[in-house]
This record gives C-alpha cells, structure tokens and sequence, in this order.
C-alpha cells in the first residue's frame, strides 16, 4: 500500500507529455476555431443589440407619429362635428323661417279670406234688408192701412223673414 503513495517518475513524465501534447494540439487545431467562433458570437450579439436598439428607436418614432395622426384625427373629427351641429342648427333656423312665413301668408290669406266672406255677407245683408224694406213698404202702400195694421204688417214680414 505504501508503493501506492510513492510518486513514479514514469507515470509523471508520461502525464505531463500527454498534457504538453494536449496543449499542442488544442492550440494548433481548437483555440482558433474556439475563440473565431467566441469572437463570432460576440460580433452576432454587437449586431443584435444594434439592432434591437434601432427597432426600439423606430418603435418610439412610430408610436410618435401615430398619437400626432391619432390627435389630427380626434382634432379633425371634432372640427367635423362641430361644422356638422352649425350646419343643423342653420337647417332648422331655416326650417323654422320658411314655417313661420308659410304659417304668416297662410294667416294673411285667412285673413283676407274672411274680409271678403264678411265683405259678402254684410252685402247680402243689405240686399236683404232693401228687398225687405222694399217688400214692406210695398205691402204698406197696397193696403193703405192705418198705423194699427202697419205694424202687424210689419211683423208679419219679420215673420215671413225668420221663416226664411
């Protein structure tokens, strides 16, 4: 057992060989590969990061430009609505000026209508009253009678006249 903790001077040189040989064909054949692919991958995340920045750069640009276009349009539609309530509010003012003459000349035809009906009628009135006082004096004069059977003719004729 004790041969066992003894180093061998064989065992050591032949390690420390296969470990310089190692060495050797790791730098003559794997650091290059190794560190071009390392040095690949760091230029890889460079470019990546690069990129990722100019994406968020545009982002943000982009999202700029879109809340001014958001606001134009807002702005645009509140304009648009407001020209749209004058337009209505002109539509009725103009609704209401062409009902109130309609409303006035139809007044003023009723107006002028029942001054020529009353205009009639007041002249058939006094047709009637010179055809009944024509009609009185008439029956007067063919009865020549007193004062006494004139007023009963008179009544009479106001008579026959409510009949009528």
């Amino acid at each position: 057992m004790q041969d066992l903790l003894k180093p061998d001077l064989g065992v050591l040189a032949l390690t420390i060989l296969n470990f310089a040989l190692l060495v050797f064909l790791l730098a003559k054949f794997a650091w290059k590969p190794i560190i071009g692919a390392l040095e690949k991958r760091e230029e890889q995340v460079r470019t990546d990061k690069e990129t990722a920045e100019k994406a968020r750069t545009e982002a943000v640009q982009l999202k700029q430009e879109l809340d001014e276009k958001l606001a134009h349009i807002s702005q645009e539609a509140t304009r648009k609505m407001a020209e749209a309530v004058q337009m209505g509010e002109a539509q009725k003012e103009q609704l209401l000026t062409a009902a109130k003459g309609q409303a006035e000349l139809f007044l003023s035809q009723a107006r002028e209508q029942i001054a020529a009906e009353k205009t009639k009628a007041i002249s058939d009135i006094q047709s009637q009253i010179a055809q009944l006082s024509i009609l009185a004096a008439s029956r007067v004069i063919e009865q020549q009678l007193n004062e006494k059977e004139a007023s009963r003719v008179v009544e009479q004729v106001l008579q026959e006249v409510k009949n009528k």
